[in-house]
């Protein structure tokens, strides 16, 4: 009786974990509804816990070199809400998927510099928000009672704004307005990569104060990847 009923099992919800995320050190939980004979919604949210991206930038401060010479290494929020659309039923077999994505993440930048001839070493704050949407395309089969695979991929486009902010006890305002003055004059031809948002710093807005130097990049576009192998359990 209990083989019969597994059977005819018809599945309306799925709650799965994305172990290619876990494998990036994204904690991350999906769960996604049947809400017609051939469609479904979801949501995928998570926490990127940090991991490391190389940064590298150079510039000058006066007659002397400023450095970046660290890794980054984001952590915080993300959502990733989708619609599907089954070939066969909800829920089993290949789809096509709509998706969007959004993040919120928070980072420092370490660098360090040379001042009154010793080297000092410091770091940025920063804050990247994003977001976009994209479509996708994917399987999910049913491995065993309640037990479901979903392999799916993806690609779209988004749009993200970066800040970027030191406020070193080291430095004086005349130093931070040189380093706005730096950024400004480099922002073209500066070789640096920023997490998500591209290699250029097209549109940067530079600032600065008595305490602080900070830049801007605001609607910076950059693509979406999505994938991953997910296992889930049915009720």
């Amino acid at each position: 009786m209990t083989k019969a009923l597994d059977a005819a099992f018809s599945p309306k919800s799925i709650v799965k974990i994305n172990l290619v995320g876990y494998s990036m050190l994204s904690i991350n939980a999906n769960y996604e509804y049947k809400v017609g004979p051939k469609t479904s919604v979801g949501l995928l949210g998570g926490y990127k816990i940090p991991s490391t991206f190389t940064l590298n930038a150079i510039g000058d401060l006066d007659d002397e070199t400023m450095t970046y010479t660290g890794e980054i290494t984001p952590e915080g929020l993300f959502l990733n809400p989708y619609f599907r659309f089954y070939t066969g039923k909800a829920m089993k077999g290949f789809y096509l998927e709509a998706f969007t994505r959004y993040y919120n993440y928070t980072y420092e930048v370490p660098y360090d510099y040379n001042k009154n001839g010793g080297i000092i070493k410091a770091a940025l704050d920063g804050t990247a928000t994003g977001m976009g949407g994209g479509l996708g395309l994917g399987v999910q089969l049913e491995l065993g009672p309640r037990i479901y695979l979903d392999i799916n991929t993806g690609f779209g486009v988004g749009s993200g704004d970066l800040h970027v902010e030191t406020s070193d006890p080291n430095l004086d305002a005349v130093d931070y307005q040189k380093i706005k003055k730096n950024i400004e004059d480099n922002a073209e031809t500066a070789d640096v990569r920023v997490m998500f948002l591209g290699n250029t710093l097209d549109g940067l807005v530079a600032g600065s104060n008595e305490s602080s130097a900070w830049a801007d990049i605001n609607g910076e576009l950059f693509p979406l990847i999505r994938g991953g192998i997910a296992i889930g359990f049915a009720f």
